[in-house]
């Protein structure tokens, strides 16, 4: 993959994502805190894949309602036509 530069501190990057980050299991304690991390420092979106199960919880996402770089998809990794 090709490797784009970095932003120089205080200016935003004019270059498009380099690539989107799955993370399964975004909402449950763990994977929720790893997202609002990654976003916090990274400019490549997130597509958040968790079943919801007990251990899974939207609230943890609250604080990312809006944000355009987090798409939140409900389903199982193991649904081979999902991912």
């Amino acid at each position: 993959p090709t490797r784009r530069p970095p932003a120089r501190a205080g200016e935003p990057n004019p270059l498009p994502p380099a690539m989107t980050i799955l993370v399964t299991g975004g909402a449950g304690f763990i994977g929720a805190n790893f997202v609002l991390d990654w976003l916090q420092h990274h400019d490549e979106p997130v597509v958040n894949l968790d079943k919801l199960t007990y251990a899974g919880n939207l609230d943890n996402l609250a604080s990312l309602q809006g944000d355009a770089r987090h798409v939140f998809v409900r389903g199982d990794i193991g649904d081979r036509a999902l991912v």
